[in-house]
């Protein structure tokens, strides 16, 4: 497999040279939907496949990236990398494959493989099946501040009955700023 170099804009005339086809699907119904991290790395999948002309004229499918890859060209760290490589197969926007090409479909097989690991975007992404399932999938959406608030909040109620613990009816009123 022989990678053709892409020619400076200058080099050529035609536009479409030195740009990276990106599926309109991406762009109007993913992009939304998805954190920071996982869109910054599908939007490195797809320059690392689909930014890439193959000898044949045809564009590549899967590309080999290391976890170091990946946190070099988003720009965020390891934990986060694996968390938002893991959502977005969850959601089947992506295939990561293994050397021997099996699918690696969870955060333990992919860590288990010890071999390199292929990207790839889910081939099914242009269907309109796919997209239908898309568009009525549930995404979680992470509330951890407000359930930090909430956690202190309860602690802080907690601390204040356990000391109220004991006291008469009348001072727990003035405690309280009845």
């Amino acid at each position: 497999m022989t990678l053709q170099r892409m020619p400076k804009m200058s080099e050529s005339n035609d536009p479409g040279q030195g740009t990276t086809p990106v599926p309109n699907f991406l762009l109007d119904k993913v992009m939304s939907r998805l954190r920071d991290t996982e869109w910054r790395l599908l939007c490195v999948i797809v320059r690392q496949t689909s930014g890439w002309i193959l000898g044949d004229g045809t564009r590549k499918k899967a590309d080999w990236l290391s976890h170091f890859q990946l946190k070099r060209k988003t720009g965020r760290s390891s934990a986060a990398i694996s968390k938002a490589i893991d959502g977005l197969v969850r959601s089947g926007l992506i295939i990561v494959r293994d050397l021997s090409g099996q699918p690696l479909t969870s955060a333990r097989d992919r860590r288990q493989s010890h071999s390199r690991l292929s990207f790839s975007l889910n081939p099914d992404l242009a269907s309109p099946r796919f997209q239908e399932q898309f568009a009525h999938a549930r995404f979680q959406i992470s509330k951890r501040r407000n359930n930090k608030r909430k956690l202190y909040k309860g602690k802080q109620q907690q601390q204040l009955f356990e000391r109220l613990d004991g006291i008469s009816p009348r001072e727990q009123g003035r405690t309280l700023g009845e």
